[in-house]
C-alpha cells in the first residue's frame, strides 16, 4: 500500500501537468489512502478532467470531488425585435 504522502505528491505532480487545470487552485488531502479533492476551476470540463486523472491513480481507497466550477456570471440578455 502507498504511503498518504506519495498518494498526494503522485496526484499533484499529475494535475500540475495538465495544461487546463492550475493545480494551486485544487487542495489535495489524503488519509488512509482516502482522498479528498477540494477547491475551484475554471469550468465544469476541467473538473472532469481532475475527478479522471485522480480515479486514474494506482492505490488510493477512495475519492471524494468538492470542486467547483466557476461559471462566468455576464448572461446576455436580448430584449428587442427578434429577426426573421
Amino acid at each position: 500500500m502507498r504511503s498518504d504522502a506519495d498518494l498526494k505528491a503522485d496526484l499533484m505532480e499529475r494535475l500540475d501537468a495538465i495544461p487546463a487545470i492550475n493545480a494551486s487552485d485544487i487542495e489535495v488531502d489524503v488519509s488512509n489512502g482516502l482522498v479528498t479533492l477540494s477547491g475551484q476551476v475554471d469550468e465544469q470540463q476541467t473538473r472532469f478532467q481532475v475527478e479522471r486523472t485522480a480515479r486514474r491513480m494506482a492505490g488510493l481507497r477512495g475519492l471524494e470531488i468538492n470542486i467547483r466550477p466557476a461559471y462566468p456570471v455576464t448572461k446576455k440578455h436580448h430584449h428587442g425585435p427578434m429577426a426573421s
